[in-house]
């Protein structure tokens, strides 16, 4: 049984195209034809094309004509409710500074940022006193090394007197034995060739603990090493913390050795996540102190989408189903495949629960998917029915005693044809259609109510619309 539509309004824009489209209806050959040249660019279809009518571009344009393809989809077994969507907590980042200081902007509002992108630079006086710490802290740290080298020198200096004694008695061992007529010469001559290597070595063992203990015995000697590395590691942390920037990338040296941390002259705050900057920005110059907002970062796309379902439905939902968010105007395209949750807490006093409407991973987001759209939620309960093939209701029109919609040709793209519509059920936005169409086959969607105006006693004329909107049938 077909379902009774009323018409959709006309476009103003198409109001006036449309009085004449009826008017010359009553007679294409009592009124003057365009000139020749014109004549040629919008009468491209022969008049005697059965009963299809020809809507080239132009008149597509005038009109507004917009199209719909038919598809599979789960139309019995729905339940279509309104919602909007809202930013997802990672998708919306709010950007503070670390520190107190004067504002530098490196953004406008509305900008797209990347992720690590700078926005903001602060000039105070933590840093300054920040990078001072780290300097004095590194010559701490370089004097412990010292003391390390030095304990080490003096260890080494100590086995080498030792090495030096040893080799020193068994020369003079080996020293008797030879006044004694025993033997034991080129032993001894060896002992003294190494007795000659070791006091060389005991010698500039002395000069570099000399130098050592100099060194020692300046600004900062005998620190503790445990507690500068201690230090420092807090004093990185708290680098890092200003400036966004890890401490292995702090610590990182350039070309002349320069550390990144003493080569950065103001802290900076960079963007969390990719995204569009909010409107709202710290004033360019202004002081501000630390845990100021500066900027608010918004990744468009990372959306889900609450609706309010009603209480009664709550035996027919379940904790996790499957659905997908349609526009709110139905002419808009696209769609998103979603997994809907179902909320934990129901409002008592409007009697709904929430629904969650969460996008499936790689799901496409058109551009009508951002934070505080309204939408169509559409849940497919679970048992419901299988797919069948439908279009959008809004694409068929009552003309009389019967439903129509209107066809694309799919061998001549610029022509379509009436169609007296064999319905099924509906849920109010699908419609299920049993014969006519198949997969994929374009319907008009937006211009269905010029078009059904263009038609008399039951559209079974061919004709053509001029590029004004006006429609001769294919009679002269």
């Amino acid at each position: 049984m077909s379902t009774i539509h009323a018409p959709r309004p006309v476009r103003v824009a198409s109001a006036l195209p449309l009085l004449a489209a009826v008017l010359v209806a009553a007679g294409c050959g009592e009124h003057a034809h365009p000139p020749a040249a014109a004549s040629a660019a919008v009468h491209d279809h022969d008049h005697s094309h059965g009963r299809g009518i020809a809507v080239p571009d132009t008149v597509q344009r005038t009109l507004g004509i917009t199209w719909a393809a038919a598809e599979y989809r789960v139309v019995q077994g729905v339940v279509r409710v309104a919602g909007r969507f809202e930013a997802v907590p990672a998708a919306r980042r709010v950007h503070q500074t670390p520190v107190a200081g004067r504002v530098t902007m490196r953004v406008p509002p509305f900008a797209r940022v990347d992720a690590g992108q700078p926005l903001a630079r602060i000039d105070g006086e933590a840093w300054p006193a920040l990078q001072v710490a780290l300097a004095e802290n590194e010559a701490v740290a370089g004097t412990d090394a010292a003391v390390r080298t030095l304990a080490a020198a003096e260890r080494h200096a100590h086995a080498v007197a030792d090495g030096l004694a040893a080799w020193q008695r068994r020369a003079e061992v080996l020293g008797g034995l030879d006044q004694a007529g025993v033997g034991g010469v080129a032993e001894r001559a060896e002992a003294l060739v190494r007795i000659a290597d070791l006091t060389i070595q005991a010698a500039e063992v002395e000069q570099e603990l000399i130098r050592l203990r100099r060194q020692v015995a300046g600004p900062g000697g005998g620190a503790s090493t445990g507690l500068a590395a201690v230090r420092r590691r807090q004093l990185l942390a708290q680098a890092a913390a200003m400036t966004g920037l890890e401490p292995a990338a702090l610590v990182r040296t350039d070309a002349d050795g320069v550390p990144a941390w003493l080569a950065l002259p103001a802290p900076e705050v960079h963007a969390a996540i990719a995204g569009v900057v909010e409107g709202d920005l710290a004033a360019d110059g202004s002081w501000v102190e630390a845990g100021a907002v500066l900027a608010t970062v918004i990744d468009p796309a990372g959306v889900r989408l609450r609706a309010a379902g009603l209480q009664a439905d709550l035996p027919r939902f379940q904790e996790r189903m499957r659905g997908r968010i349609v526009a709110a105007d139905p002419a808009a395209a696209g769609m998103i495949p979603v997994q809907v949750v179902l909320g934990p807490v129901a409002d008592p006093v409007d009697r709904t629960v929430d629904l969650i409407a969460l996008p499936e991973p790689g799901a496409p987001r058109p551009g009508w998917a951002r934070p505080g759209v309204t939408a169509a939620l559409e849940v497919v309960l679970d048992g419901g029915a299988d797919e069948e093939l439908a279009i959008p209701v809004a694409a068929t029109i009552r003309d009389g005693l019967s439903t129509v919609f209107f066809r694309r040709d799919p061998a001549d793209p610029g022509t379509v044809v009436r169609v007296e519509a064999d319905l099924g059920p509906s849920d109010g936005r699908w419609v299920v259609v049993h014969s006519g169409l198949k997969e994929g086959d374009q319907v008009v969607l937006g211009g269905i109510y010029p078009l059904m105006l263009s038609q008399r006693g039951g559209g079974t004329q061919a004709g053509h619309f001029h590029a004004d909107g006006t429609f001769h049938d294919g009679k002269h």
